[in-house]
C-alpha cells in the first residue's frame, strides 16, 4: 500500500474514532454513586424481585432472598450483622436477580433503582448506604424533589439540564465517604424511585446527555428557588469568582417567597447574637447600607443588594458578620434584606383641664397614627440604625427571595417558560443561557 495513502487513511480513521467517542469522557451508561444513608445502626432490605447479599470484597454470596423477603443488616460492636449473624465482611453489595431498570431494591421501605452497597461509615459510627445507578436514572429521582413537576415543561427541562450538569461537576465530591454525591441539599435532593414523577422523567429523557458547558467543561450549575428580583455574582456569596455565575434580572415576582418580613426586639437580637458566641453587650446600633434599586454598586452589598457584611455595635464591642452568617443565625430566607427600627407612636394623650371654678379633671385624646421608622438620634447616618432604647422598639427585617440567589432561579424559569413560545421544545436553552452567562448547552453523550 502506498505509504502516503496509508498515512492519510490512518489519520482519517483516528479522526473518525475521535468524533465517534463520547465527548468529555462521558457515556450514557456512566454510573453515579449516591450516598443515601449514613451512620445507620439498622437497615431493612427488600426488593420487588429476588436479590442476593454479597461480600463486595471477594464476591462471596452471604445470602439469597426471594421477592419481598426481608433482610435485616445491623451494625454492632464494629461488625456487620446479617439477620442476626455476624458476617466476615466490611463491604456488602445488594444485587437484584433481574438487573433491569424496572425492578427496585428497598432500603428502609424506600425504593431505589440500580444496586445498593453498604459499608462501615468513617469513624465506625454505623453503616453508610450507597445507591449506584446510571446518571439519567439518578436524575429521575432528583427532578421532582427540586422543582414542581406541575410546572411548564421547558422550566422542568431547564432544571433537568442544570441538575445533570451539577451532578457531573460534583462527581467524587464525597469520595472520602465512598460515594460521589449525597442525597441532601448539600448536593441536590434525591429521593429514589418513590420521588419520581412522569413529567420529571419526560424532561430528563427529552434532554438526555445535554450539559451546560463553559469553555468545554461542565459548570457549577447552582440553582435556587427565588432570587428576589435579581440573581447574585458568585464571589459576593461564597468568595469565588466564576465568570458564568453573574447577577441578572430575575422574573420571580410570583414566587410566594418573593418578599418576606421578620420582626424581633433588640433583646431577642442580643440573645441570639450571644448564643452564637458573640459577646458585645447591649446592642446600640446596626451598620448596613440601605437597599436601593438593582443592580447595586456598594461595598457591603452585592450586585443584587444581598448583604455581604453587616456590623453590629454593642456596649462592650462590635462585630462584623457576613450576610450568610447572619442569615443562618436569624434563620432568614435569604441575604437580600434591609433593616428598619420601628417605634409605635403613643396611642393616646392624657392631660389635666380645669373648669371656671378651678375644679381639676383629666381628659384622654386618642391618637390613631401608624408606627414610624425611628433613627434614634439626629447624628445618625444613612447606613447606621441606632437603637433608641424605647421599650416597644422593634427591629423589622424586610427581605426578598429564598436561597443563595446564584445561578438558575426556579421561579424565574417558570415565569420565562410561561411567557416564552409554547411550541418551542428548545426554549429551555434560552432559560439556561439567561441565568448562566456565556455558556453553551451541548449533548455530551
Amino acid at each position: 500500500m502506498n505509504y502516503k495513502f496509508s498515512t492519510i487513511l490512518v489519520t482519517l480513521l483516528l479522526t473518525m474514532t475521535f468524533f465517534m467517542m463520547p465527548m468529555y469522557g462521558y457515556a450514557s451508561e456512566n454510573n453515579i454513586r449516591v450516598g443515601i444513608w449514613s451512620s445507620q445502626r439498622n437497615l431493612l432490605i427488600s426488593a420487588d424481585v429476588g436479590f442476593e447479599v454479597m461480600n463486595a470484597d471477594n464476591g462471596q454470596s452471604l445470602g439469597k432472598f426471594a421477592m419481598n423477603e426481608k433482610a435485616v443488616i445491623a451494625f454492632k460492636e464494629n461488625e456487620i450483622i446479617l439477620n442476626g449473624k455476624r458476617v466476615d465482611a466490611t463491604n456488602l453489595s445488594i444485587m437484584k436477580i433481574i438487573n433491569d431498570k424496572e425492578h427496585s431494591i428497598e432500603v428502609n421501605k424506600k425504593k431505589y433503582r440500580g444496586t445498593i452497597d453498604i459499608h462501615i461509615t468513617n469513624g465506625n459510627t454505623g453503616l453508610t448506604v450507597v445507591n449506584t445507578l446510571p446518571i439519567e436514572q439518578y436524575l429521575y429521582g432528583v427532578i421532582a424533589k427540586e422543582i414542581s413537576p406541575n410546572w411548564p415543561m421547558e422550566a422542568i427541562k431547564a432544571q433537568a439540564v442544570a441538575a445533570r450538569t451539577y451532578a457531573l461537576y460534583n462527581m467524587n465530591k464525597h469520595q472520602r465517604d465512598g460515594y460521589d454525591v449525597c442525597a441532601t441539599t448539600d448536593c441536590q435532593v434525591y429521593g429514589g424511585k418513590d420521588s419520581e414523577a412522569p413529567t420529571g422523567i419526560k424532561a430528563v429523557d427529552a434532554t438526555t446527555g445535554q450539559v451546560i458547558l463553559y469553555k468545554g467543561n461542565p459548570i457549577a450549575a447552582f440553582f435556587h428557588s427565588s432570587s428576589g428580583g435579581y440573581t447574585e455574582n458568585s464571589e459576593n456569596v461564597w468568595g469565588t469568582y466564576l465568570p458564568y455565575l453573574r447577577g441578572v434580572v430575575d422574573y420571580d415576582q410570583k414566587s410566594p417567597q418573593y418578599s418576606w418580613e421578620k420582626q424581633l426586639t433588640p433583646n431577642e437580637l442580643e440573645e441570639t447574637i450571644s448564643r452564637s458566641g458573640y459577646n458585645i453587650g447591649k446592642i446600640k446600633a446596626i451598620g448596613i447600607s440601605p437597599f436601593t434599586n438593582q443592580p447595586m454598586k456598594i461595598k457591603d452589598r452585592g450586585v443584587s443588594g444581598r448583604v455581604k457584611v453587616i456590623e453590629v455595635i454593642g456596649t462592650t464591642g462590635s462585630i462584623e458578620l457576613t450576610g450568610e452568617k447572619l442569615r443562618k443565625i436569624l434563620s432568614l430566607n435569604s441575604t437580600l434584606f434591609d433593616i428598619h427600627l420601628m417605634v409605635p407612636v403613643q396611642k393616646s394623650i392624657e392631660f389635666q383641664i380645669a373648669d371656671n371654678v378651678g375644679n381639676q379633671s383629666s381628659k384622654k385624646v386618642e391618637i390613631n397614627l401608624p408606627p414610624t421608622n425611628e433613627k434614634g438620634y439626629v447624628t445618625d447616618k444613612e447606613d447606621l440604625r441606632r437603637i433608641s432604647g424605647n421599650p416597644n422598639e422593634t427591629i423589622v427585617i424586610t427581605g426578598f427571595g429564598w436561597g443563595h440567589g446564584i445561578g438558575l432561579s426556579q421561579w424565574g424559569a417558570k415565569a420565562m417558560a410561561e411567557k416564552g413560545p409554547q411550541q418551542d421544545a428548545t426554549y429551555f436553552k434560552e432559560i439556561l443561557k439567561h441565568y448562566y452567562q456565556d455558556v453553551e448547552i451541548k449533548k455530551v453523550f
